[in-house]
């Protein structure tokens, strides 16, 4: 069998064709496997995870007419040239080394990771004789997203437990692929034409800068809410507001930039495209794809306390604001508005509840998107009773500079301690 064509996501596709450094973007993510799981076994692992997954066995080609080719399933045969796995003893190491070695090997996988040639899973196995051994498995982003990634954790999991065992190895399958399901969006995008004037209306007031000068220099801020705040975000906030933190989070930032910057600016806000509800009956619950989409998000300008402006910008929130990829990206007859868009300069990507954070990684792949004045990456996490919301934040050379970000993550935390401290809990308990 021969490989064959396939249709690409939004998120892929607009990866592919406008990445400077497509090769090189990998999703790592440390596994607990058994000890007695050995090298062949770890290989047969993800050989059977990439024939559950068709967008693992993908090759996707560069530039403006980025294409993708579906790989047939292995049948049981472990591929060396695609399956690279190799093995490292970490016997006797004390926990800093062995941190200092995941970050060594987490930048090693991502550098053999080859998309053109279908090589889009790499991993490390840490061996040992006693606990557990450790699969350091990365995978290329073109071909996952957040949510993808815990898929594969639990195919991982699912594979791991049922190999233990003894019994037969069967992952449960995808009931829709990524492919499949942008074939659906790109024939159901003509619906939302009539929207088009609607997001041409939400470009930035600035111009994009396609050169930025090397001065402010480039700053990371990562931080963690959790305590009495993280409880109020998560629990009162949305209660009050009848909004998803996330959202509250969103909005949060909207009003922040607002009043660091004097003016409202729009923000691009990355969401993770399991939209079911465009096709009643759809699961894409194990669809391993990147799935992300975008869409630009102004706030708009409202008085009073921090909790009467939250509730004003919530109620103006546009329905389905993730529709907007449909016509941007799944539209060629729209595309052509598109190329003169002026796409916002501040970025918003909640990740998801992702039990386990590893802030740093984030931070470092926020250095990509050096088009943004300011990007914030968020994920959520519940380690032993404690529930956290960790973020990192970028401005990259040329942007906002230290001082200024500073400014706006501390307004931000302001505004989500203030917002819940006085009527808008009222309001809400009195609704």
């Amino acid at each position: 069998m021969t490989a064959r064509p396939a249709r690409l996501t939004a998120a892929a596709k607009k990866f592919l064709m406008w990445d400077p450094n497509p090769a090189l973007f990998g999703i790592t993510i440390p596994c607990p496997v058994p000890v007695r799981m050995d090298l062949d076994e770890a290989r047969r692992m993800i050989t059977t995870i990439m024939d559950t997954h068709e967008s693992l066995r993908g090759r996707y080609s560069y530039g403006m007419d980025a294409t993708l080719e579906i790989e047939p399933e292995s049948g049981g045969v472990v591929d060396p040239d695609r399956v690279d796995v190799r093995a490292v003893d970490i016997e006797g190491m004390d926990p800093g080394a062995l941190v200092a070695l995941l970050e060594q090997e987490s930048e090693a996988n991502n550098l053999r990771l080859d998309p053109p040639n279908g090589r889009n899973v790499t991993a490390v196995l840490f061996t040992r004789s006693t606990d557990v051994n450790i699969l350091l498995l990365t995978v290329h982003h073109v071909a996952i997203d957040g949510v993808a990634m815990w898929v594969l954790w639990d195919d991982v999991a699912t594979y791991t437990r049922q190999w233990e065992a003894g019994e037969p190895v069967a992952l449960q399958p995808e009931s829709t692929t990524g492919a499949e399901w942008a074939e659906f969006l790109e024939d159901y995008a003509p619906s939302r034409a009539g929207e088009l004037d609607y997001w041409l209306a939400a470009s930035d007031s600035e111009p994009n800068l396609l050169e930025r000068a090397p001065s402010p220099a480039a700053v990371h801020v990562d931080g963690v809410i959790e305590g009495p705040l993280a409880e109020l975000l998560l629990d009162e906030l949305p209660a009050a507001l009848e909004a998803t933190y996330t959202r509250i989070l969103l909005v949060a930032l909207g009003l922040a930039i607002e009043d660091v910057t004097g003016t409202a600016r729009p923000i691009q806000v990355q969401k993770h495209g399991r939209y079911s509800r465009l096709r009643p009956g759809t699961d894409l619950s194990r669809t391993v794809a990147w799935l992300s989409d975008d869409y630009p998000w102004l706030v708009r300008p409202a008085t009073g306390s921090a909790g009467a402006r939250m509730r004003a910008a919530i109620a103006e929130y546009p329905r389905h604001p993730e529709d907007f990829t449909l016509l941007c990206w799944h539209h060629p007859q729209s595309w052509p508005h598109f190329m003169t868009f002026n796409f916002p300069k501040f970025y918003f990507n909640f990740l998801g509840d992702v039990g386990v954070w590893i802030p740093d990684a984030h931070s470092r792949e926020q250095a990509r998107l050096t088009v943004f004045d300011l990007s914030m990456f968020l994920g959520a996490s519940e380690n032993e009773g404690q529930r956290r919301v960790h973020y990192s934040v970028h401005s990259p050379d040329g942007g906002l500079g230290a001082e200024r970000v500073h400014e706006i993550v501390d307004r931000w935390r302001e505004i989500l301690a203030t917002a819940g401290a006085g009527e808008t809990a009222a309001a809400g308990v009195q609704a």
